[in-house]
């Protein structure tokens, strides 16, 4: 019997499907988001239909949880309610300094130079920090060094602004902004705030959280025991601090977030404290933007386990109402539980495809070299095409 040649041959059913057909076949058979994902590694022409408008959006639709550790490996992490999705980010060793609206900004400790990634596009855009801006120089010995960053993106027009508070030269009094509708660096022209000892401070900074048009930063000063709540308002570009003294804290000791239109603090020592009895009483929440946690809501991961006492953990959100719980303690494994809020419901998300390193107790031994490798994001597919970004060369799930 004569063999037949190659291009006799019948084609694979579904590439010989039309794009439109496959496109419905794809769209409209409600898929899991795991399984739309792992279908774009069919081929290039099932990867460019998911990677199209149409699908996309169905896949980055809702709050996506971030985990990336760049002292583990370049792979991003991004958990969605069925799956979680990996991309090889190809951007160097850098850290995730501030995160919105779909972005995530990297940058290396004293670099000129920071990167914005998003996720959606698998695309990033390069920022350099000019060595002078209005004849006033921004660097000390080619290196640049500032206590905050916080970024901010709009998702109507996919622009975005990158702060940084405290910039060193030519003294911390000075705060540059970025603001990509420009393309341009600009001067702060309001003093960004003083402490007592903001050569601690910066060490203990943490990520921004972005609610009503302001950026908010909760840091600590262990030295005098200082902890401050500081706020910049993006319309009036102007600064803002909250400080109190402490008797006692810690890293971590208290978290911040923003959920539901209002900045949140959520006070996370267990140290005999009953799991229902939590709660921060500080000056902050005189302020009229920020207030408690709602306590229904913590209490309710009591459901997510059999423990008697509580479980420590660490809570997440972008500004809506979903709520990411990261449950990761030294010697455990690794849990994450999400409140979907739409349902009214929680529950355990799939057993991430790592294992996290991140352990606090190195905080005292390298103060420096701690960075929360969790945070999430509201995607926002599209990027403006005012900027050049640039397709990452390697891609993988």
């Amino acid at each position: 019997m004569e063999l037949g040649r190659e291009e006799d041959r019948p084609q694979f059913l579904l590439d010989s499907l039309t794009v439109e057909l496959l496109i419905k076949v794809l769209r409209d058979q409600d898929l899991p988001i795991i399984t739309l994902a792992e279908c774009r590694v069919v081929c290039k022409k099932w990867k460019a239909i998911i990677d199209g408008s149409e699908l996309r959006n169905k896949i980055w639709n809702k709050s996506v949880l971030l985990y990336y550790d760049e002292c583990i490996d370049n792979s991003a992490y991004f958990c969605f309610r069925d799956g979680w999705i990996t991309r090889n980010i190809t951007l160097g060793p850098k850290h995730v300094v501030a995160a919105d609206g779909g972005l995530l900004c990297f940058n290396e400790l004293f670099s000129t130079e920071y990167v914005m990634y998003n996720p959606v596009e698998d695309k990033f855009l390069t920022l350099t920090v000019p060595h002078e801006i209005d004849r006033v120089s921004t660097v000390f010995d080619g290196m640049l060094e500032c206590i905050m960053v916080g970024l901010v993106v709009d998702q109507s027009t996919k622009h975005f602004k990158l702060v940084l508070g405290g910039v060193l030269v030519p003294d911390r009094r000075r705060s540059l902004i970025y603001d990509s509708s420009t393309s341009k660096w600009s001067w702060i022209i309001h003093p960004f705030p003083s402490l007592l000892n903001w050569m601690e401070v910066e060490w203990h900074s943490g990520r921004c959280v972005v609610c009503n048009g302001c950026l908010y930063w909760l840091v600590w000063d262990p030295r005098v025991m200082i902890k401050a709540l500081l706020i910049f308002d993006l319309r009036e570009e102007t600064w803002n601090v909250l400080a109190e003294e402490v008797m006692e804290d810690k890293p971590g000791a208290l978290q911040i977030l923003a959920y539901e239109g209002c900045v949140c603090l959520l006070a996370m020592d267990w140290t005999d404290v009953e799991f229902d009895g939590r709660g921060y009483d500080g000056n902050f929440l005189g302020h009229p933007m920020v207030r408690r946690m709602d306590a229904s809501l913590i209490r309710r991961t009591r459901d997510l386990w059999v423990m008697e006492d509580g479980r420590a953990f660490k809570i997440y959100a972008s500004g809506g109402s979903d709520v990411f719980f990261v449950f990761e303690q030294e010697g455990e494994d690794l849990e994450v539980a999400k409140y979907w809020a739409e349902r009214d419901m929680m529950f355990f998300l799939p057993e991430p495809p790592f294992r996290g390193a991140h352990e606090l107790h190195l905080w005292g031994r390298f103060p420096h070299a701690i960075h929360d490798p969790w945070c999430v994001i509201i995607p926002a597919p599209g990027v403006n095409a005012e900027q050049e970004w640039i397709t990452q060369q390697q891609r993988h799930l």
